[in-house]
């Protein structure tokens, strides 16, 4: 029978990671670890996808699509191998971009199969995070002028993903009450506002235009931010681990675009 207590504690358990924060992320990536693990979290990912094309497509006989999850997944290995101590950004991102379009050629494979196909769907969706957490792990180490570019591109991409992501558990999650419902309309207007960010980086410019996008993300987001400082946690747990990942992708993009002021920071109740 479960207790009062032990599901105290398992709550406590999802939520320290999301609590405990310092003033400065910089100390996160650290070391070459936290790259190696995502590395390995990616692989898993992979390997699950690939079980459930196994079980989804097996009638199907399809075995072109396993055949290019397969490469993918040789190829995050060869990535996390190469991965050793004191390698240098530039080579680490190479070392990535070697693998990453196969990676996002996949994802777009299965997502242009039919709807009935869900649980492939779902299994890609996966994936795509765990390659989120590999670009936030690669890229905490503060890059030489010559990557911030593409380290840019990248982490706006991200931002979309996980933006979409935390809009549609929103729209499911934090019901009807009206300071509810802003909460969700802020959240859909930040969604939007990456989007467009995502379309300026990609279209070119320099950074001083990039900084005029990123500041409409960056309106949205710290009013969303206000607003799940009214939720309750333990009512809460996967928006709160959703947003935590957006966060995390904001903290990144506003040091990485030397943003003016104090970010917003979303903070957990315990």
């Amino acid at each position: 029978m479960t207790t009062p207590r032990s599901l105290l504690l398992g709550l406590l358990m999802l939520l320290v990671p999301l609590a405990v924060r310092g003033e400065d992320r910089r100390a996160e990536g650290e070391g070459i670890a936290p790259i190696q693990e995502a590395a390995r979290e990616l692989a898993r990912e992979v390997e699950y996808l690939q079980e459930d094309i196994i079980t989804e497509l097996a009638e199907q006989k399809e075995r072109t699509l396993f055949q290019q999850a397969d490469a993918v997944l040789s190829a995050v290995q060869q990535f996390e191998r190469s991965l050793k101590p004191g390698a240098s950004p530039d080579q680490m991102l190479k070392d990535f971009e070697a693998f990453d379009p196969k990676l996002l050629e996949l994802l777009k494979t299965v997502q242009a199969l039919k709807p009935e196909n869900r649980l492939l769907r779902r299994s890609a969706a996966r994936v795509a995070n765990a390659d989120q957490e590999l670009h936030l792990a690669l890229f905490t180490q503060e890059p030489s002028e010559s990557l911030a570019r593409k380290i840019v591109e990248h982490q706006s991409q991200a931002l979309v993903g996980a933006a979409r992501q935390l809009d549609k558990a929103a729209q499911y999650a934090v019901g009807a009450a009206p300071a509810r419902g802003v909460l969700a309309a802020d959240l859909h207007k930040a969604a939007e506002a990456a989007e467009q960010f995502q379309k300026n980086v990609a279209s070119g410019g320099d950074k001083q235009q990039w900084r005029k996008a990123f500041a409409a993300f960056n309106k949205n987001w710290e009013a969303a931010v206000r607003g799940f400082a009214e939720l309750k946690p333990e009512e809460h747990v996967y928006l709160l681990r959703a947003a935590d990942r957006v966060d995390r992708l904001h903290d990144r993009l506003f040091r990485l675009l030397g943003m003016e002021g104090e970010r917003p920071r979303l903070t957990i109740r315990t």
